[in-house]
């Protein structure tokens, strides 16, 4: 106990002076060096806290994400599929793809096809008349089961229907 009164007092006598005695040096310097230590051993045990799993615990991440990388990529390969090896048609100087079985040939942008979503969006789709070629805006989804791109040609009185796209003749 005497220590640690000894301590307080020299603790406080050092902090009111302006030139210390290599005594006084080195106990401060051995009470920083102290105190550094500490926060760096609370520092470090915060770092390096990992839970250890056990093997079912493993073995269930592991197929939770193998399920998502999975789902993901048939979304990728439906995706491709839509688009894979379809008729394209240039108008000026843009390209587009034709639906096939429409009351009407329908066209749509290439790019507009790249920005499809399972959300309905209004797009614009493409017909032709004599010599020119006018425009109709359609409400289209596409669904993440299938290659089928869904329209509906009125957004108030929404039914949806399925197409797809005119395949590459050889």
């Amino acid at each position: 106990m005497d220590t640690d009164t000894n301590d307080n007092v020299e603790l406080s006598s050092i902090g009111k002076k302006d030139t210390y005695t290599t005594e006084e040096k080195k106990y401060i310097m051995d009470k920083l060096d102290e105190e550094r230590r500490i926060h760096q051993k609370a520092e470090e045990d915060l770092n390096t806290k990992t839970k250890n799993y056990t093997e079912d615990e493993k073995q269930l991440v592991l197929q939770k994400l193998n399920e998502k990388r999975l789902t993901i990529q048939k979304r990728d390969e439906i995706k491709k599929s839509r688009t894979y090896k379809k008729q394209t048609y240039k108008f000026g100087s843009k390209e587009f793809y034709k639906f096939k079985q429409m009351e009407r040939e329908y066209y749509i942008e290439i790019a507009e096809v790249e920005k499809l979503s399972s959300r309905a969006a209004i797009i614009p789709l493409y017909y032709r008349t004599f010599e020119e070629l006018n425009k109709k805006e359609v409400l289209i989804k596409t669904e993440i089961y299938s290659e089928k791109i869904f329209i509906s040609y009125n957004p108030i009185r929404v039914y949806f229907k399925g197409y797809s796209l005119e395949d590459e003749r050889k």
